[in-house]
Order: C-alpha cells, then sequence, then structure tokens
C-alpha cells in the first residue's frame, strides 16, 4: 500500500478518528524501514511523510492498545523531538498499532492535537473501533487482491487449458492428415512400383529380400511380388558366381554405409536370357542410424548398349570420313596458303563485313604493315580518306555479283604514301561461309618500273648524244689545253728572264700580271670543259670501273679539304662519324666525284646566310650489311613538286649557264654502278639530306634490300 494514492474509505476513517476524538489531526501513517508515510490525512496539509527515527508510530506500534501521550513537551522521550519543537508542533499524541491477520504491526491510526490533553474511555473505544474497522478492511483489501490473483491464475490456467486443447485437436487433426499423407504416399508409391519402367528391391542384413515390385518378380520368372519375399539371390535362377558377386556387393554398401550408384552388371532372366542392367543399391537405415538393409534399382540397359555399339561403329566410320576431309581441307589450305606466299600478287582476304582476314607478305611489302597489324583491320580503312567511298560501293557491288574490277584503287602505306593497286575481287562461298577475295597488281612498281625504263631510254639517249659530243669536243679541248699550258709556261720563263733585264718598264710587268691570270682562268675554264666532257662520257658506258675497298671516313675528308674555299664563307662543317666503319665496295675516284657533287650543290643551296646560320652535316653509319651516308645542308630546300624529277639527265632548277642538270643523274647511275642505292628527302626552308647505301667491301652487290625511306631515284 506504500505510495499508493488516496482512497476515500480511508478518508473516511480518519475523518471518523477526529471528529469522535475531537482532534483537529488524524493520520493513518503506515511505516518501513526508514520512514512512516500517510495513506490517509486529516488536518496535517502538506505533508505525506517523515523519518521513522522522530516518529510516534515507532513508540505505538510496539505495544497493544492506545498508545497515548497527553503533553509530549512533559514527556522526556519526545519533548525535544522537531515534531514537537517545530512544525506540526505535536502536543497530544494517541495511536493504536495496525496489525495484519499474521499479527504484524505495519502501521497506527493517530489522533493528534496541537496542545495537551486527556482521552475518554468511550473515545478510547472508538479508536480502537476504527482500527478494527481499518484492519477489517486491509485483510478484505489482501483478501480481494488474493481472490483477484487467484482469479488471474485461474483465467489463465482456463487459458492455458484452451491452448492445450486447441493444440490438441491440432496434434489430432496433424495426425489425420500424415495419416492421410502417409496413407497416399504408400499409394502413390505403390503406383510407382507397380508401374516403374525399372526393377525395384529390398532386402534385410542378410541379402534376403523383403519385397519387389511386380518388374523385379516377372524378371525372376515369379507371379507376384509376394513370392519373392523371404529368398535369396541363390533361390532366383541365379548363378552362384552371379550370386556371389551380388552379395559382394550388397556387404559392400550395408557395412560402408555409402550407397554403389549407377554401375553396369549382366543379370540372368529366368528365360535363360542374360541382359544388361545399370543398378544402384542404397544402404537403409533406421533411426538410430544403423544399417538395416538395402534398396536396390535397375534399368534394362541392353538397347542401349546395342546402340552405343552401333553409335560406336558409325562414329568410327564418320571419324574416317571426317579425317579424310580434313586432310582434304588441309591440303587445300597448304595449297591456297603456298599459292598466297609465291603469288607476286598481294592478296587480301576478307570476311562478310570486309574486315582482313588473311593477307600474304606481298600485301605486308607493299602497305609496310605486319600481319597482326592488318588482321580484323576494315579494307575500307586502308583507302585514302577520298577513295573510301567508292571502295565501299565496290566490295558492296561485289557481294551482290560476286565479281568486281578495279583499276586503280589506291591504298595507304605506313609512311603515308599512297600505294595503287588493279584489284581483281570475287566472292568465295563455303557452306554458310562467306569471304572476299582480293588480289592486287602493284600499279606503283609498275608505273615505276614504266618510268625508269623511260629513264634509262633518255640515258640511253643521252648517252649517244654525249658520246658524240665529247668524241667531238675532246680533241680540240686537248689542243687548247695543250697551247695554254704551253703559253703560262711561256709566260713564266719570259718573266723569269725580264726579272734579270735593268730598267723594265712597269707597264710591261702588270702586263704580265695579267696574262698569268688569263692564262690561268683560261686553262680552269679549259679543264672544267674537259671534266664535262670527261663525265659525259663516263655517263655513255654501261661498265663502271674496278671496284676495290673504300674508307669511307679518308674519302669524306679529302672531298671536304677540296670544297673548303667553297664551304668556308658558307657554313660550318660538322662530321658525325660512326666508330670502326668497314669499307665499302666502290670507285674511290667516281666516289669522291659523288660526294663533290653533293657538298658543292649544298654549299651553293645555303649562299643566302654564313657560317653563323647555316650547318653543314656529314653522318656516316652501319646498317646491317651496307654504310650509309647522310650529307645535309641547312638551305632553301627542294620544292615537292620538283623533289621527284631532280635525278632526271638535263633537269634543273639553276639559272640558264649555271648547270648542266647532269650532276645528280650521273652521281646516282655511279652509285648504282657500285651496287649501292640514292635517295633524298627535303623541306623548303630547312633543309635538304641526300643519303646513300653502300654495301660492306666482301659482299655481292643487291644481297640486302634497300632501307631507305626516302624518295629514290
Amino acid at each position: 500500500m506504500l505510495d499508493t494514492p488516496p482512497e476515500p474509505h480511508y478518508d473516511d476513517i480518519v475523518r471518523l478518528a477526529a471528529e469522535s476524538c475531537g482532534t483537529p489531526i488524524a493520520l493513518i501513517s503506515l511505516v518501513d524501514r526508514d520512514r512512516q508515510w500517510f495513506k490517509a490525512n486529516v488536518g496535517l496539509h502538506g505533508v505525506s511523510e517523515t523519518e521513522r527515527v522522530i516518529s510516534f508510530c515507532t513508540h505505538a506500534i510496539e505495544r497493544e492498545g492506545v498508545f497515548l501521550v497527553e503533553d509530549a513537551i512533559a514527556d522526556e522521550r519526545f519533548s525535544t523531538n522537531p515534531l514537537v519543537q517545530g512544525d506540526p508542533f505535536i502536543r497530544f499524541y494517541a495511536g493504536v498499532p495496525i496489525q495484519t491477520e499474521d499479527g504484524f504491526s505495519i502501521g497506527t491510526l493517530c489522533v493528534i492535537d496541537r496542545r495537551p490533553r486527556g482521552l475518554s474511555e468511550s473515545q478510547r473505544r472508538c479508536l480502537l473501533g476504527l482500527k478494527r474497522q481499518l484492519e477489517l478492511m486491509l485483510r478484505v483489501r489482501t483478501q480481494v487482491r488474493q481472490l483477484k490473483a487467484r482469479n488471474t491464475e485461474l483465467e489463465q490456467a482456463q487459458e492455458r487449458m484452451r491452448a492445450l486443447n486447441a493444440f490438441l485437436q491440432a496434434e489430432m487433426r496433424e495426425r489425420q492428415r500424415i495419416e492421410r499423407q502417409l496413407l497416399d504416399q504408400q499409394e502413390l508409391l505403390t503406383s510407382v512400383l507397380t508401374h516403374i519402367p525399372h526393377s525395384v528391391f529390398w532386402k534385410d542384413r542378410h541379402s534376403v529380400y523383403q519385397g519387389c515390385n511386380p518388374q523385379f518378380a516377372r524378371d525372376m520368372g515369379m507371379p507376384s511380388p509376394l513370392e519373392v519375399i523371404g529368398r535369396t539371390d541363390f533361390d532366383l535362377h541365379v548363378t552362384s558366381v552371379r550370386a556371389d558377386a551380388y552379395r559382394r556387393d550388397d556387404r559392400e554398401v550395408m557395412e560402408s554405409g555409402v550407397p554403389k550408384l549407377a554401375y553396369e552388371e549382366p543379370i540372368d532372366r529366368h528365360d535363360g536370357e542374360t541382359s544388361w542392367v545399370l543398378t544402384s543399391k542404397v544402404p537403409l537405415k533406421g533411426t538410430d542410424g544403423t544399417v538395416k538393409g538395402l534398396v536396390g534399382i535397375y534399368a534394362d540397359i541392353s538397347e542401349r548398349r546395342r546402340q552405343e555399339a552401333m553409335v560406336q561403329e558409325a562414329k568410327v566410320l564418320i571419324e574416317r570420313h571426317a579425317a579424310h576431309l580434313e586432310a582434304q581441307v588441309h591440303e587445300a589450305h597448304e595449297r591456297t596458303l603456298h599459292l598466297m606466299e609465291h603469288s607476286r600478287e598481294a592478296v587480301f582476304v576478307l570476311d562478310a563485313a570486309g574486315s582482313v582476314l588473311e593477307v600474304n607478305p606481298v600485301a605486308e611489302r607493299l602497305l609496310g604493315l605486319s600481319r597482326e597489324q592488318l588482321l580484323g583491320t576494315s579494307f575500307e580503312a586502308l583507302a585514302p580518306e577520298d577513295e573510301r567511298e567508292p571502295l565501299r560501293q565496290a566490295l558492296k557491288a561485289l557481294r551482290v555479283r560476286g565479281t568486281v574490277r578495279l583499276e586503280d584503287q589506291g591504298l595507304r602505306s605506313a609512311n603515308g604514301e599512297r600505294v595503287a593497286l588493279g584489284i581483281a575481287a570475287s566472292l568465295q562461298v563455303s557452306g554458310t561461309a562467306r569471304r572476299l577475295l582480293l588480289v592486287g597488281d602493284d600499279l606503283t612498281e609498275k608505273r615505276r618500273l614504266e618510268q625508269q625504263s623511260l629513264q634509262n631510254d633518255r640515258l640511253v639517249a643521252m648517252g649517244a648524244l654525249a658520246a658524240g659530243i665529247a668524241h667531238e669536243i675532246n680533241n680540240p679541248t686537248s689542243y687548247v689545253l695543250s697551247n695554254l699550258t704551253y703559253l703560262q709556261e711561256w709566260r713564266d720563263e719570259l718573266e723569269r728572264e725580264l726579272a734579270a733585264v735593268p730598267g723594265l718598264p712597269p707597264r710591261l710587268g702588270e702586263t704580265l700580271a695579267e696574262v698569268k691570270d688569263v692564262i690561268s682562268e683560261s686553262l680552269t675554264g679549259g679543264q672544267r670543259i674537259r671534266d664535262i666532257v670527261r663525265d659525259m662520257r663516263f655517263f655513255s658506258h654501261t661498265a663502271g670501273e674496278e671496284l676495290t675497298p673504300v674508307d669511307i671516313h679518308s674519302c669524306l675528308d679529302v672531298v671536304l679539304r677540296m670544297a673548303h674555299n667553297e664551304l668556308k664563307h658558307t657554313a660550318r662543317v660538322e662530321r658525325h662519324y660512326a666508330d670502326a666503319l668497314p669499307p665499302v665496295s666502290a670507285s674511290e675516284g667516281r666516289l669522291s666525284q659523288v660526294f663533290l657533287n653533293l657538298i658543292i650543290n649544298a654549299a651553293q643551296a645555303m649562299r643566302s646566310g654564313g657560317p653563323e646560320r647555316h650547318v653543314l652535316r656529314v653522318l656516316t653509319a652501319v646498317e646491317g650489311e651496307r654504310v650509309r651516308i647522310d650529307i645535309s645542308d641547312t638551305g632553301h630546300g627542294i620544292p615537292p613538286e620538283v623533289l621527284p624529277r631532280i635525278f632526271e639527265p638535263f633537269f634543273t632548277t639553276k639559272p640558264a649557264g649555271a648547270g648542266t642538270g647532269l650532276g645528280l643523274s650521273i652521281s646516282q647511275s655511279i652509285i648504282q654502278k657500285m651496287g649501292g642505292e640514292m635517295g633524298v628527302r627535303s623541306e623548303p626552308g630547312r633543309g635538304t639530306t641526300f643519303s646513300l647505301l653502300l654495301p660492306v667491301s666482301g659482299r655481292e652487290p643487291g644481297d640486302e634490300e634497300s632501307s631507305l625511306p626516302l624518295a629514290r631515284g
């Protein structure tokens, strides 16, 4: 009851106690270990509890009857009590203990006054009567609470009983359902065992049959499954060898507890026939996990084995035929590859979408791309941008018509050059596979050969002309040079004789000096004419001079010294020589002629500047079995439209009278006769580089393919 809300019937008792005893204060106080708490309160407003150590109730519950304090100040037990000295200033106290039905005191019913007084006998009886009524109320309250608790327990017990009844009913329904299900499963199992096309049996630990399906009984020649029960394999028309084998299998399964699944074995039927069956045996285990027996099932696979044997025979025949076809396909493929490898034309094999599936070495060489780079590439992407749409339309027409011819189809090489091909294309169909076969004739090489042939015709004509001119000019030139040499020697002798004559006029000395210059210039001019005639004679011959091992560096150094006067006011000379450069097979004189011609041309291209602006670079390197010589200038360069013609005879960009147009053509012819190559690359405004490739001494000309990425004559 501690700390419970106020209740009217308890408040009524304290009001009756206060009125019957004539006191302003009446309380029902309940105590625990540390405090006293007021369940009902009249006259003591705002106070709900006090400490137990100072309470009058602590003394009242220790006695029977009425505990009376008529004047608390006069009572030494309470005279200093805070409740006496302070609010509520208790002077009079009368209280009776409240006891439980078991005799335990739990509090008091008391009346209090702020002045001393006594208590009449009737007031005592009234206080005791109210105390008994209060105890009765407490007992009734306890009984009511107990009754409620018992009612709750009864309700809970009833609920549990209802739940138990419901559970039992559910269990009964579930049991009935399981029984029906088991019955249905038993009927289903019986139906399955009866109609299954396989034979099923089950045995105990001793391999004694405990049951089987009708199919197994028919296999054993028994009228019904009941006739099989209790028998063993030795009783069922089975040979002892077969029965022993079956018994070993049974023992293996039951002792290991592991199923033996899908193994093939023979079985003897009652009609004497032997069939092959696919058998599986599974251990039967009890609830404790021990093996009680086994279940076996087998299916007749005799027909399947016969079919497998037939299939195997057919497979062998098919494999032989497939091997023969594969050999034929392989042979055809090898022939195709052989034809592609040794074809002189470029061959491309495309898929139906136009992507490259295969190429031959000629196609790789023409485009400068490897097979790995070309495979999977769209063939249209190999053409220059402006030629892709016509090629796309041609491939589209090829897929419809089956054949197409392209007279001049351009493809882009690795270095960006256009490679012209005459393409004959055809559609190849093999089963569902469609392939596009493109065979390309190299028009670029053909035209180059035609151009080379034309140039050779020009050279032949020029050679014939040069031979005639050289013959006509050579003799008078020899006379003139001989006479000029005689005049020069005579002038030198005259100058020495006159130097000994005294009084020689100054004018005569000046005249002799002028004559010396005139004769020297005439000799130089005559020698230039003689050199031109000699070059023309060389150009007219098909055979070169004898080739010997030549030190390139020494040859270059001599030529650079010869051209020093031409270069010193024009450009700086930089030499980038390779270490341990091997000698080349060449004519040293003719090679010096080529070097001098290229260096003089370079110097003339750099005349607009000076050494502080221009550089002549001479570079040597070893490339495989060849020696490379680069002669570079930083001059005005050669325009792109002129570059392809610079090796043509009599072609020159110099002003009239400044050159014959034979220097580069003769130089190229000299290099080719030595088994080498000559190329050029140029960029207008930035300079020109002439590159020579010459075979190392001891190597036959033509053994090494060209590696010059240049414009070649």
